[in-house]
């Protein structure tokens, strides 16, 4: 048995497949989760959007938060999914999610965030045309200004906010290294986490910002498991 200890931070519902395996390459692995997902009344504006969801060329899905919300909003207006919509999710996770509601997306080959979104084929030929943005509240606004600028018209919907767990206590047991996948994340447990703990950050610009907090990090290629674990298993073998 490994005998560091990881604890993974990822929302309740988002941390089974990463903690079983963690615990498959021998980790001790805790769960506890940085923030809690609370999804958000829709506008009556909101609602229209999602009742004429096919007037959009593009419907853009910043995560997979944004993507479970969204389809169970979209179910009660949308049966059989209008052919004309083409889907785009930011990606893995929230590209497997719509895939499993029979969904054809596209999402970028790496990069996972707002400038490899920006990159895709599908937001470039945006003269007089519609797209649909879905995300959470605040985050970074790189996105949407982009967008405006090159169609017709940009719709956005805020469907939940992300808030730091009030519950979230740091384990009495000695934990060698934490997983923070988002700026919030890492903001809302940064007061409790030792200095003596590796941050393994879900991308370079977070772990930027944690480095500059005094902290020992390491930067995955992405906040993705395979990205995270890779990340992990690098800095587990430089310290041995």
């Amino acid at each position: 048995m490994n005998p560091c200890h990881v604890l993974v931070t990822r929302p309740d519902g988002q941390q089974q497949m990463l903690v079983d395996r963690l615990e498959q390459d021998g980790f001790h692995v805790s769960h506890l989760p940085a923030l809690v997902i609370e999804p958000l009344a829709l506008s009556a504006h909101a609602e229209d959007c999602l009742v004429h969801l096919d007037r959009y060329h593009v419907v853009v899905l910043i995560s997979r938060n944004a993507a479970d919300i969204a389809l169970s909003r979209l179910r009660v207006h949308w049966p059989d999914w209008p052919a004309s919509v083409h889907w785009l999710a930011v990606g893995d996770a929230t590209a497997q999610v719509l895939q499993a509601a029979g969904l054809q997306a596209e999402r970028p080959e790496q990069g996972f965030n707002s400038e490899a979104l920006l990159a895709m084929p599908l937001l470039q030929d945006l003269a007089g045309r519609r797209v649909l943005l879905l995300r959470g509240e605040g985050g970074r606004e790189v996105l949407a200004p982009a967008i405006r600028e090159r169609a017709e018209a940009l719709d956005e919907i805020a469907l939940y906010r992300r808030t730091c767990n009030a519950g979230f206590t740091w384990p009495s047991a000695p934990v060698q290294a934490v997983m923070a996948t988002s700026q919030q994340g890492w903001e809302c447990i940064a007061a409790q986490v030792p200095r003596d703990c590796c941050v393994i950050a879900g991308s370079a610009r977070i772990a930027a910002l944690i480095a500059a907090d005094g902290y020992t990090v390491r930067a995955a290629a992405s906040p993705h498991d395979d990205d995270m674990c890779a990340a992990l298993h690098a800095w587990c073998a430089e310290n041995r």
